[in-house]
């Protein structure tokens, strides 16, 4: 086995049967390691608490303090430890349920050394992925702080800041979730257990396309500092966006309304700008109904355009779930997301940006249980 470069990795190991402490204890001080023993979880975890081990072994069945209770609260006091799980042949139903509560692994009794050696070794590599992560993100928090020590200096370095902070936020989640995906596909592989290979892939799927997703907002971001303003009729990206989810609309059974602007009046916008402001909104207003059960006549999405003497007005309504009082206090200030795990925080941030390059202002109206209403409105204007 090896310990890496500096002190031993120290280990603590619980289990109430004698003979087995003193067996894994010896074998795996020869390995190197430093080695602390606990008869029953509740002493495991006094020692848990007083010597802070990086690696814990422990049985799943002993009596008070079993190993799943064990493996939850070692994981609330530091999350960051790596459990692995000792159980029986007829204990695969309570070997998995470890697996949900993040053990790193588990070995079967009686136990093979070799078994025993992977296992603390896989730990290991991700204790030092865990290291790398929190290295990397606390080099990110000081490049943030850095910048939020200039931020009076000029409004651009107000926003490289608040570009930073959100780069790190998405970027930990999905380097989060990229971390969990590789962890069920290795037990998938080693356990042969298609299951956790399905389960794994998706995951694995749903990053990458997290990782696509924050490229592109991030590039939709950096294009709204040179907008290219042309005269336009504001139906125009309205209408690509008709086109271009009318398909997705019928996937997810919704009834996708389009009411253009009778008007003929052209103002100054970046086409390509709003568009990408319109997609993001309708594209959020069809994951408002969210995997709830379809029922005819209720999923419906409505992107309408007035145009007013001196101003243009977009409106994306749904009837979908509407938002909780945290997202409506929070929606524009920072980068947060309505998709839950499955978005970077970057689409409302940069449809608000690109809005107020065109001088205009974002707004929303939303009702719990009966959808939501966004407004966009930007200046009728002929000239620059």
């Amino acid at each position: 086995m090896n310990t890496g470069p500096g002190a031993p990795l120290k280990i603590l190991l619980v289990d109430d049967e004698d003979g087995i402490r003193k067996v894994l204890k010896i074998t795996l001080e020869s390995a190197g390691y430093e080695v602390l023993t606990a008869p029953d979880g509740e002493t495991g975890l006094d020692i848990f608490v007083r010597e802070a081990p990086g690696l814990v072994i422990t049985d799943i069945k002993m009596p008070g303090i079993d190993g799943i209770e064990l493996l939850k609260r070692i994981k609330h006091l530091n999350p960051e430890t790596e459990v692995i799980m000792i159980t029986g042949h007829g204990d695969m139903d309570l070997a998995v349920k470890s697996l949900q509560y993040e053990a790193a692994d588990f070995i079967t009794k009686p136990i093979d050394s070799l078994d025993l050696e992977s296992a603390i070794q896989k730990a290991e590599d991700r204790m030092a992925v865990s290291r790398n992560i929190k290295t990397y993100m606390e080099d990110l928090k000081t490049l943030v702080e850095e910048k939020d020590k200039k931020l009076n200096e000029s409004e651009k370095l107000v926003t490289i800041g608040q570009t930073i902070a959100g780069m790190s936020h998405a970027i930990k989640n999905i380097a989060g979730g990229l971390k969990g995906s590789s962890f069920i596909l290795e037990q998938g592989i080693e356990h042969e257990n298609r299951q956790y290979l399905k389960q794994g892939w998706e995951m694995m799927k749903g990053n990458i396309d997290k990782i696509t997703k924050l490229s592109l907002d991030l590039l939709n971001y950096a294009k709204t500092t040179r907008l290219n303003f042309q005269l336009e009729n504001p139906n125009t990206p309205a209408r690509e966006i008709v086109q271009l989810m009318v398909h997705k609309a019928k996937e997810k059974n919704i009834l996708f309304k389009f009411l253009p602007s009778p008007e003929k009046k052209l103002t100054l916008m970046d086409s390509d700008a709003i568009h990408n402001c319109l997609l993001n909104l309708v594209a959020n207003a069809f994951d408002a109904f969210g995997e709830s059960p379809v029922q005819d006549g209720q999923r419906q999405v409505t992107l309408s355009i007035t145009t007013q003497e001196k101003e243009i007005i977009y409106q994306v309504r749904d009837t979908g779930a509407g938002m909780s009082e945290p997202v409506k206090a929070s929606l524009f200030k920072e980068f947060i997301t309505t998709k839950g795990m499955n978005g970077t925080g970057f689409g409302l941030m940069t449809a608000k940006k690109i809005i107020e390059e065109h001088h205009g202002r974002i707004s929303f109206h939303t009702e719990p249980g009966r959808g939501s209403e966004f407004f966009i409105r930007i200046p009728l204007r002929t000239k620059a």
